[in-house]
């Protein structure tokens, strides 16, 4: 029997090399970027789609670079001048400022597209440090990266411009809790710089997006999640969690004084009907919808931009979905939490899922849309740390990598495809009514896209797309409808009409009809949103400063009714019109032919002198003024003729009583409007200009 020879003693492990980390690190972050940049490389020519095309061509803010529009960044909502939703976003519009005015892109979209590319790769790389650190595995780190950043979940956020919201919060998040992951590495001076970034980044992200409060429960969750109790001195940790708490506070009180002027944002059904359900009801749904979340991210097939009214039922207790889905959620935080001691890994991962998303779940409170894609993209994170995690114990470490390269791949392959669809509006509605084709908003989309394109060509196709956005809305009670799908349906409808020969021939004329019927119904919406609306605000104290109804809706029924000779309902469609905005010129003209063709030329020259005042009094003006007063008695004296020019004489009585009633119109029609400073404005000029009587 031999004897065995002894052991040779084993090296002591070397420490490992910052150097060959740092290198590792960035070869890393540069595969990251390529990676990234690959599946997103045919997103930087897409134009403007949705709400893109509100902020670049309607927000004059971001126009130039000056004090004034600085403070109306941080004096108004996300949506100003439109009151749409409470949301208040100062640090993403400054960054459509700076891709605007500084960058000199202004409407061009490749600019911003580049933007969003950029911030998102910055987002993989945090979201890399972020895995590395409680993976503990380099390879494992860069695997979930890689499949966070070309997830196509992420396509809302990136792809699309108006995403830039949640990109910023996302490095809000990221980086402060990266910033407070380090704090037990960093002694003296730094320590105190990382405390005060953690309140940088953190006010940035929740000046980006409200979502970015999350931070602090983040926090929470990685003490929690430490295999060991936490080094960091108490002190410290207190300081942290105060810089959090302080950029809190700061939104709540910039938040409280800008919306507190405002009036109260309108509760749209429509988007998401879970704001106005009972809350059971709202709850057990909002449930389905997080499991249907899940679904799309192990999944990714059936992409859609919008999922608002009706494509998700509510549920009930008979809804076998909502059980699968309440099962489902259930038993993933069931084995996590029983795993906690154990397997700390996948409790950070479904914990940051989980807090990362509840803001956007409507399980708190409900928010302005029942479901989106970009509510996924700061909680995929989670999601692809737990995967990495889980293949990587179900198989060896080579297998694993293979078949999270292929995920990858997959992934990518998905993402680049699905930023097609965003090329621009027509693509997106054209796509996605596939995968939702219960969305309203997907049909009206579709519609107006289509519209937009070729009018005259695709009409028809237009017809049946927004007939059947209203077939969904249709059973709706007044109250809970939109007024928008029928104003537009009346318009398509009245523009078939004209192509059919326009009201004087059967076939246009029934065309006239049918507009006249839709908007009718879309009156009626109107006036039952405009009275929940003031009756909201007068809930909330505020002043009622703001009207809900939509203009074109009325200017579409005016035009109709003028079309059918129904002359007096026409000019009483025109002036309702003209109480929500007396800016819109095409209700002065709609009203001067009505008054007109109901044989009283000196109301149709009140009209005239009405559009005068408000756009100046241009020779087409000036012509239909002295055609109209040669029908007028005592109108012989009313225009005067100046060099080659002909004016609008102000001595003749006749004129002068006119052109006051032309002022008392406007100034009604601005308190109508609830613009009370044009109103008194108007009033002042009429009385120490034209010696018009004073108006109360």
């Amino acid at each position: 029997m031999t004897r065995p020879k002894p052991e040779t003693p084993k090296e002591p492990a070397k420490p490992p090399d910052p150097a060959a980390r740092v290198l590792t690190d960035w070869k890393a972050r540069a595969a990251l970027f390529v990676f990234a940049l690959l599946a997103y490389a045919n997103s930087f020519s897409s134009g403007l789609v949705q709400d893109a095309k509100m902020f670049l061509t309607l927000d004059e803010r971001i126009r130039a670079l000056t004090v004034a529009n600085l403070r109306l960044i941080f004096d108004k909502t996300y949506w100003w001048p439109k009151v749409v939703d409470g949301l208040y976003r100062p640090v993403t519009t400054l960054s459509l400022l700076f891709n605007y005015t500084v960058l000199g892109n202004g409407q061009n979209a490749t600019g911003y597209h580049v933007v969003n590319f950029l911030l998102h790769a910055g987002n993989a790389w945090l979201v890399y440090a972020l895995a590395r650190r409680v993976l503990q595995d380099a390879r494992a780190a860069f695997l979930a990266a890689a499949l966070w950043a070309v997830h196509p979940i992420g396509t809302e956020a990136v792809t699309n411009i108006a995403g830039r919201a949640d990109l910023l919060a996302a490095i809000g998040v990221l980086g402060g809790l990266l910033l407070y992951a380090r704090l037990e590495d960093l002694q003296g001076w730094r320590t105190r710089a990382s405390v005060a970034g953690i309140f940088v980044v953190a006010t940035a992200g929740v000046f980006s997006k409200e979502n970015a409060a999350v931070l602090l429960g983040l926090m929470v969750l990685w003490d929690l999640c430490r295999a060991t109790p936490p080094g960091l001195p108490r002190g410290r940790r207190a300081a942290a969690y105060a810089a959090v708490a302080g950029s809190l506070v700061l939104l709540w009180i910039v938040r409280s004084a800008v919306l507190g002027a405002m009036p109260s944002p309108e509760v749209i059904y429509t988007d998401n009907p879970l704001r106005a359900t009972e809350f059971f009801v709202a709850r057990w749904t909002a449930i389905k919808v997080i499991a249907m979340n899940l679904g799309l991210l192990l999944w990714p097939a059936h992409l859609s931009c919008d999922r608002s009214y009706r494509q998700i039922a509510l549920a009930g207790p008979s809804d076998f979905v909502a059980w699968i889905a309440l099962a489902l959620i259930v038993a993933l935080l069931a084995a996590v939490i029983v795993r906690y001691r154990r397997d700390r890994v996948l409790f950070f991962a479904a914990g940051f899922f989980g807090i990362a998303i509840l803001p956007t779940s409507n399980l708190v409170m409900p928010i302005g849309s029942i479901m989106a894609e970009r509510f996924l993209y700061l909680p995929s994170a989670g999601f692809a740390i737990a995967v990495v995690a889980l293949v990587q114990r179900a198989a060896s470490r080579k297998t694993a990598t293979i078949l999270l390269a292929a995920a990858i791949v997959l992934c990518g392959s998905r993402t680049f495809a699905r930023n097609f669809a965003w090329h621009d509006d027509l693509a997106l509605a054209s796509t996605d009514v596939q995968t939702a084709p219960a969305s309203f908003k997907l049909h009206d989309m579709l519609a107006k896209s289509l519209y937009d394109q070729d009018p005259q060509r695709n009409l028809d196709h237009v017809i049946v797309e927004e007939e059947r956005a209203w077939a969904i809305l249709d059973p709706l009670p007044p109250h809970l409808s939109t007024q928008l799908i029928p104003g537009n349906l009346g318009a398509y409808y009245g523009a078939k009409g004209d192509a059919a020969g326009g009201p004087r021939t059967a076939q246009g004329r029934a065309w006239y009809e049918k507009s006249v019927a839709i908007l009718l119904r879309g009156r009626e919406i109107s006036r039952a949103s405009e009275k929940a609306f003031d009756e909201t605000q007068r809930a909330a104290g505020k002043p009622l400063s703001a009207r809900a109804a939509y203009q074109n809706l009325y200017i579409n029924l005016a035009a109709a009714f003028l079309g059918l000779g129904r002359y007096a309902e026409a000019r009483e469609a025109g002036r309702y019109a003209l109480g929500l905005n007396p800016r819109r010129i095409e209700a002065y003209n709609i009203m001067e032919v009505a008054w007109r063709e109901m044989g009283r030329p000196q109301d149709a020259a009140v009209a005239a002198e009405e559009r005068g005042l408000m756009e100046g009094f241009r020779p087409g003006t000036v012509n239909r003024l002295v055609d109209l007063y040669q029908k007028v008695p005592e109108g012989s004296c009313a225009l005067l003729q100046q060099g080659g020019s002909v004016q609008l004489n102000l001595q003749c009585p006749v004129v002068a009583r006119d052109f006051c009633r032309a002022t008392a119109e406007l100034i009604a029609a601005h308190r109508e409007a609830r613009m009370y400073a044009e109103a008194r404005r108007l009033a002042d000029t009429a009385a120490s200009q034209y010696a018009c009587p004073a108006q109360q």
